[in-house]
């Protein structure tokens, strides 16, 4: 799995007691991904059961240090975390997930009312981390897609279904990925 000390500073709920390296240990620096929040349609209730899928890699030696997924491998059994902020940014939910076979993850929160979200919206309350790696040979986390310390925030794609009294909502993070620790020097 992962060293004690990445453990330690990513597991849910608690935060990194030291802050991480800006860029995350890559060579340059982040560009800002492009906001494309669209507020969510008027609610035909008050409540959301909120989903939450996404994808885990591995990327590939020859991108190591970019944050392209050329090449990158489904990383199977891998782990995340989601957490979730309340209307007064304090930690309302956090759980955790494995990736099944192909990579893929998804989890259930709870029916909550949307007004208890931070801002009332969970694409801005709700981030995804990785925790943990089962491959020895990457297991280094990224920033793949630009997140920051909090996590890959939430895509709302539109994927809404009305329950018994509640709405759903599958948001989607990501795509998330490890890097190998070690890769063949370049040429």
């Amino acid at each position: 799995w992962l060293p004690s000390s990445f453990l330690s500073r990513s597991s849910c709920p608690s935060w990194p007691s030291a802050p991480l390296p800006a860029n995350n240990g890559y060579t340059t620096p982040s560009p800002p991904l492009p906001q494309q929040h669209t507020p969510p349609p008027p609610a035909h209730s008050d409540k959301l059961l909120v989903r939450v899928e996404g994808m885990v890699y591995c990327q590939s030696c020859a991108y190591r240090n970019t944050h392209s997924l050329n090449g990158a491998m489904p990383l199977p059994k891998a782990e995340v975390s989601v957490t979730c902020h309340d209307a007064k940014n304090h930690v309302m939910e956090c759980k955790r997930a494995i990736a099944d076979e192909s990579g893929y993850f998804q989890m259930e929160l709870g029916v909550t009312k949307v007004s208890d979200f931070f801002m009332g919206d969970p694409s801005k309350a709700c981030h995804v981390r990785l925790q943990a790696s089962p491959e020895l040979k990457c297991n280094n986390p990224t920033n793949i897609n630009y997140s920051s310390i909090e996590g890959a925030s939430l895509r709302d794609e539109g994927k809404r279904w009305t329950g018994e009294g509640y709405d759903n909502v599958m948001y989607t993070a990501g795509p998330l990925a490890f890097r190998p620790a070690i890769c063949p020097p370049k040429h």
